[in-house]
């Protein structure tokens, strides 16, 4: 009996202790959610993270892309303009970016790449800047662009995708220059597709949209002398040209670097839902368990 009473009362406590370990890891995840959200609603001390598009168009045209550069046209930034907008970036943020992010659409679709490079480095001489890129195009850069990226320390970032690339040989003309070459989502990981879910008639919370998005706050994006807190609110106009919508973009959906009057403002505006944000269904957007191309069609952004 005694042996009973103990082997009962073992599996009573062993149970208690997996009730707890489910309560406490329940109670971790809460945690780690709410300050998620907390951060999201905070301001910067400074701009983490900063994307630019060299080039709207991509030459991998991915399903669902939240840059929509499988819809956009093959358009890049003037390089004047460019400069004016990133000396007025350095300007307002008093040089103090974290890093950027010279990416697209693909950016070495942009012949002139290597330029944006220089310039870039002139004005914040202590981010970091990397090149975000599927690496398709790496083999064909001429000396020039590796001389570019060796003077203004930029590192290399690829995606990788299950497309044949010579990653060899594009890692030893990395090494030979000292050029950084990280892959982006982790080398021994290839990239799935996901779908995001857009609801063209904005009958979605907001608020909600916003705290839970892994962009918003996170990849804030410069376009046309504009600071998106996402990247889908900035490029929405290929989707619209492309499938004839109206996902409208209002101007509190961005705040325009000439305009603001100091980097608090910038910090502030970042840290809090734009009207935009009722288009996204965040709750719903999720991998598809694989990577494919897209047929440029409005289904793969709709439920």
């Amino acid at each position: 009996n005694t042996l009973q009473i103990a082997e009962s009362r073992i599996l009573e406590l062993t149970k208690q202790n997996a009730d707890l370990k489910n309560v406490n890891d329940i109670l971790q995840k809460s945690n780690e959610q709410a300050i998620s959200y907390l951060q999201k609603l905070t301001p910067q001390p400074f701009l983490q993270l900063i994307e630019i598009h060299l080039a709207e168009s991509c030459n991998l045209n991915c399903f669902s892309c939240s840059h929509f550069s499988q819809l956009a046209p093959n358009e890049m930034p003037n390089i004047q303009f460019y400069e004016k907008e990133i000396k007025r970036l350095s300007e307002i943020t008093n040089g103090l970016v974290g890093r950027f992010h010279l990416m697209g659409g693909e950016p070495l679709l942009n012949p002139n790449c290597k330029d944006f490079f220089a310039i870039t480095r002139k004005y914040f001489p202590n981010s970091a800047i990397w090149l975000v890129t599927n690496g398709i195009l790496l083999t064909k850069q001429e000396t020039s662009f590796w001389e570019s990226c060796k003077n203004n320390r930029i590192e290399i970032h690829p995606t990788k995708y299950p497309i044949k690339v010579d990653w060899n040989l594009i890692k030893a003309k990395c090494e030979s220059y000292g050029i950084p070459l990280k892959f982006f989502n982790n080398e021994n990981v290839v990239k799935t597709s996901i779908k995001f879910i857009l609801e063209p008639k904005g009958n979605i919370d907001a608020y909600n949209s916003f705290i839970k998005c892994g962009m918003a706050n996170n990849c804030v994006q410069l376009r046309d002398g504009k600071l998106y807190p996402c990247n889908i609110a900035a490029n929405i106009e290929f989707f619209n040209q492309r499938f004839n919508q109206n996902l409208q973009v209002m101007d509190s959906d961005f705040i325009d670097i000439y305009k603001a009057k100091d980097y608090t403002e910038i910090l502030q505006f970042l840290a809090k839902p734009i009207p935009f944000c009722r288009y996204c269904n965040v709750a719903k957007w999720r991998s598809i368990g694989e990577w494919k191309t897209s047929k440029k069609e409005i289904g793969e952004y709709l439920e």
